[in-house]
């Protein structure tokens, strides 16, 4: 039977040394798939503690996705796709509703439920920031961000994406996507050509064109954005999501991603700018690593943010530049303050560094795998929607991609959408169009809540 010596646990509660270790040993491999767990009153025995020690780090376990419980017969292992963390205990020094509109469901909604996310925690590690007593809160922090963050960030690439050599100073910190792609295009120039993957209308292409810059949307085939196609064209940077193209959930193989670093090798000012957006949720087993940790010579620039896995309103996203474009940077846009308050910072620093960020991120990824299969089943079992609608979804991301036989026009689908309190977006890319006598929907999955996936896909049924 395991065992593990709670007299090294530090000042660490016993049931929270306990669910690391156990965490530990099924990360690592130790503990198999479906092994069985000891019961609670015999480890609890075997330990030296009560049984409500034990059953707390279990409980804490299962909600995570660790453990699962079969009835009568106890405690086992889940399988899991996995890197193992490298926490670091050390304490850290510091240095309007937009619609006033309350729709029954809006698949345009691209964040999690409200109720997933632990606002306790959140407002503990604020409430800590806030009277943290460090004058460096209340000053101008460095434009990059602060570091406390950066470094944070930097642990959270290094475990979950491949990316060991990134480094707090390569990290920019800015208020959202868009902030941080302005600065970018600042910094490459105007005149420039940008190419994307034909998936609709961008909003950084506006962006882009707003600094003097080009767009082009380039089509796709099977494994993302065709090299072949941008090979002919004056293009300069190519914008792709390697790890989960919008709205079909794919990922780039590793022929296509050697291909586009043939092509910005080719050329002394090409860049690839990777959107990693929304790659944290992946259901099925792990793919490849992002393209910034595949590149050996500094052309990919990498893009996330924190607005999906925390809240819509915590406008904290984040650049990594390759040195060349972190010197221009710095010689040239520099003088913009950090864009984001350094109390959120800070908190999120802190939310990072105490594993409460990773353990929100397996509950959501818990939560998210179940109500994915349960939409799925209950589109297949629909009365209305089976005998019609086809689902894409190749298992990234919490959208899918939904096409439904009707002779309805758009504009009469919309309307009958709107009086059931319903509201989405057609995909319509610019090289391709829906098959013949269909229309092309995107499903957000990620905020309807679990109890009512039959109401709001049966009203969805009711509109064809």
């Amino acid at each position: 039977m395991i065992s593990y010596d709670l007299s090294k646990r530090g000042s660490k509660p016993r049931y929270l040394y306990l669910y690391t270790r156990i965490r530990e040993d099924i990360a690592s491999g130790r503990l198999r798939p479906d092994e069985r767990m000891p019961s609670k009153r015999k480890f609890a025995s075997v330990l030296g503690v009560s049984v409500n020690t034990v059953m707390a780090a279990y409980d804490l376990l299962v909600s995570e996705g660790f453990l699962y419980t079969v009835e009568k017969k106890g405690y086992f292992v889940s399988k899991l796709n996995y890197v193992v963390p490298n926490h670091d205990d050390k304490p850290i020094t510091p240095p309007d509703a937009s619609e006033d509109t309350q729709w029954f469901m809006d698949f345009r909604a691209a964040h999690a439920s409200l109720k997933l996310f632990p606002t306790s925690l959140w407002a503990k590690c604020m409430r800590e920031a806030i009277n943290a007593s460090d004058s460096a809160l209340m000053t101008t922090i460095s434009w990059k961000g602060m570091r406390a963050l950066r470094e944070a960030i930097a642990g959270e690439l290094a475990n979950y994406r491949g990316m060991t050599r990134v480094t707090p100073e390569q990290i920019v910190v800015g208020a959202g996507t868009e902030y941080l792609y302005s600065r970018l295009m600042q910094i490459l120039g105007p005149g420039i050509t940008v190419a994307s993957a034909d998936t609709g209308l961008s909003k950084f292409a506006q962006i882009a064109k707003n600094h003097g810059s080009h767009w082009r949307y380039i089509p796709i085939d099977e494994k993302n954005l065709r090299v072949d196609l941008v090979s002919q064209t004056d293009v300069d940077v190519v914008q792709l999501s390697p790890a989960n193209l919008f709205p079909y959930g794919t990922a780039m193989p590793i022929d296509r991603r050697i291909a586009f670093f043939e092509w910005a090798n080719a050329g002394k000012n090409r860049w690839i700018v990777e959107d990693d957006y929304d790659a944290e949720f992946c259901f099925v087993p792990a793919g490849h690593r992002s393209m910034f940790s595949e590149d050996a010579h500094d052309k990919v620039i990498y893009l996330n943010t924190f607005s999906k896995t925390m809240v819509p309103s915590l406008r904290i996203s984040y650049m990594v530049l390759p040195p060349a474009l972190l010197k221009r940077y710095e010689e040239t846009v520099s003088f913009y303050s950090c864009s984001v308050s350094s109390f959120e910072q800070y908190a999120l620093a802190l939310f990072i560094h105490r594993g409460y960020y990773e353990r929100h991120l397996f509950r959501l990824l818990k939560h998210y795998r179940k109500l994915r299969a349960a939409i799925l089943d209950e589109i297949a079992h629909s009365p209305t929607l089976s005998p019609i609608a086809k689902v894409t979804d190749y298992g990234v991301g919490t959208y899918f991609l939904m096409t439904v036989r009707t002779d309805l026009s758009e504009t009469e689908i919309l309307k009958r959408a709107e009086a059931k309190s319903l509201r989405f977006h057609f995909f319509h890319p610019l090289h391709r169009q829906p098959p013949e006598g269909c229309v092309q929907i995107i499903i957000n999955f990620a905020s309807i809540d679990a109890e009512h996936v039959h109401a709001v896909f049966e009203l969805l049924g009711s509109i064809f």
